[in-house]
This record gives C-alpha cells, sequence and structure tokens, in this order.
C-alpha cells in the first residue's frame, strides 16, 4: 500500500492543481475546495497505480516522479509532473484498456470520484469549467 507521509499543505496542493489542464478554468478558491479533498499518495518504482481492465475511481495529479502507461506489456505514454491519470473517472467508472505503473519514485495527489461528486453538487461553476476543458480536448482530437 502506497504510504502519505510528508504530505504537502492546501496552499501547495492548489499551486499544483493550477498547472493541470483539466483544472485550468478554475479559480484559486474552486482549486482550493478540489485540494482538500485530494490526498497525497506515494508509490515507489513499479507500483501499480491503475490496473487495466479494472474499474477507475479516482483521478491522479502527477506530481513528481514517471507515471509509464502501459497497454500489452508496452510503455506507450509516461506520464510526468502535471499531467493527469484516469481524467474521465470523474465521470465513468469504466475499466480502463491501460496499465499506469510508477517509473521512479512518485507522488500523486488522488481526487476520489464520490468526493469530487460531493463537491461539485454545492458548485456548479466547477462543473462549468471542467466541461468546458474536456469539450476543448475533443475538440483538439477531432481537428477542430
Amino acid at each position: 500500500m502506497p504510504d502519505t507521509k510528508g504530505e504537502l499543505n492546501v496552499v501547495e496542493r492548489v499551486i499544483a492543481l493550477e498547472a493541470v489542464d483539466l483544472f485550468r478554468g478554475l479559480t484559486a478558491e474552486q482549486l482550493s475546495r478540489i485540494a482538500t479533498i485530494a490526498r497525497e499518495i506515494h508509490y515507489p518504482p513499479e507500483r501499480t497505480v491503475l490496473a487495466a481492465n479494472e474499474p477507475v475511481d479516482s483521478v491522479y495529479v502527477v506530481l513528481d516522479g514517471d507515471i509509464e502507461m502501459r497497454r500489452d506489456g508496452r510503455t506507450v505514454h509516461t506520464a510526468k509532473r502535471g499531467e493527469v491519470l484516469g481524467s474521465w473517472a470523474l465521470f465513468d467508472p469504466a475499466p480502463i484498456k491501460v496499465e499506469a505503473r510508477a517509473a521512479t519514485d512518485a507522488k500523486l495527489l488522488k481526487i476520489g470520484r464520490s468526493e469530487f461528486h460531493d463537491l461539485l453538487s454545492d458548485n456548479m461553476q466547477i462543473v462549468s469549467a471542467i466541461f468546458a476543458t474536456l469539450v476543448r480536448r475533443l475538440r483538439q482530437l477531432a481537428g477542430d
């Protein structure tokens, strides 16, 4: 099990979340709300963060280290500081097709879906900003 020693304070978490594309349209106050529900987790090399073909119930923000995204034993991407793993998990618990595994010592922020939904129920501005970011990503993928 990953450990949680030496955690960042809320201000440091907000600063880390500001660099994340998914949360780019949010205010400092909104980021602070997300930071309070995020848990900092450390993963040693080779520890699995997300298992292939298993439901995903959290989003992970890479604070430090490298996380390899593997499909069929091959690395298809290496996530680094500021990247998000499982952003769709906030809205869809369906299993993923890739495995995410720490390539180096890694520190991540974990944001659970149920805690995030509780937060969203009281703040439509956060919902709107995140949906705008997701739509922008879809348009980029579609070539618009």
